[in-house]
């Protein structure tokens, strides 16, 4: 008898451990996610398209050249891009862009069925993420400062926590699409540095491959780095 108390009290302990944690999960869940999205307007102007493209189809021509060129994309830009923008369509509606003081401000509104997990895999995440960006060395980072969803702001101690699993986990998605569509990778082969600067996302292309002595390299510029990272 005294064996099978001692059981039935572990049982009922493990019980209560899985109870519990699967409350605070579907907790969590309710709390930072929706069950429906919200529609994510970027209106824009027939000009501010015409720059914004303009830019665009001069980093590509660039990259398809081998020629080193820098352009600054300003969020109106960005904006205009995703609202008219063919190859921006799958972010028509779900994001929009603000950029101020090295801090990209991106408000969303985007669905969660590539997490398969229970309750969240149809859910959406609305809400809005403030964050320091660099691509460097065929990779990004991410320094995230601020993260709002559902109306509700997460920890910024359980964002850190998981700060470098997201950019693992981001960059090893990034990668993944890169190997699947050739002109995405032709594309970003051919991109040196990316980086939020004050209200701007600016953006270099690397140019013709040429030999450089150590020397030159000392006295090349350093990789632009917001301050937030």
């Amino acid at each position: 008898m005294g064996c099978t108390s001692i059981f039935l009290v572990a049982l009922l302990g493990l019980a209560l451990i899985f109870g519990g944690t699967w409350w605070l999960y579907a907790k969590f869940v309710n709390n930072f996610t929706a069950s429906e999205p919200v529609v994510v307007s970027t209106e824009t102007s027939d000009a501010q398209f015409a720059s914004a493209n303009d830019k665009l189809t001069g980093v590509r021509e660039a990259a398809r050249s081998h020629q080193t060129v820098t352009i600054e994309f300003t969020a109106d830009d960005i904006n205009a891009l995703i609202a008219r923008h063919p190859d921006f369509e799958d972010m028509r509606g779900k994001f929009r862009a603000a950029i101020a003081d090295s801090i990209f401000t991106l408000e969303m509104s985007v669905p969660l069925r590539a997490i398969n997990w229970p309750r969240i895999r149809d859910r959406w995440l609305n809400g809005t993420a403030r964050f320091g960006l660099v691509y460097h060395e065929d990779n990004f980072a991410f320094a995230l400062r601020s993260l709002t969803a559902n109306g509700r702001d997460l920890p910024l101690s359980f964002m850190r926590s998981f700060a470098t699993a997201f950019n693992d986990r981001f960059n090893e998605s990034f990668n993944k699409s890169r190997r699947e569509n050739e002109r995405s990778n032709d594309f970003w082969e051919n991109v040196k540095t990316v980086a939020v600067i004050d209200d701007k996302l600016v953006l270099t292309t690397k140019g013709a491959a040429t030999e450089t002595s150590p020397a030159a390299e000392d006295e090349s510029e350093p990789t632009p780095t917001p301050a937030t990272l």
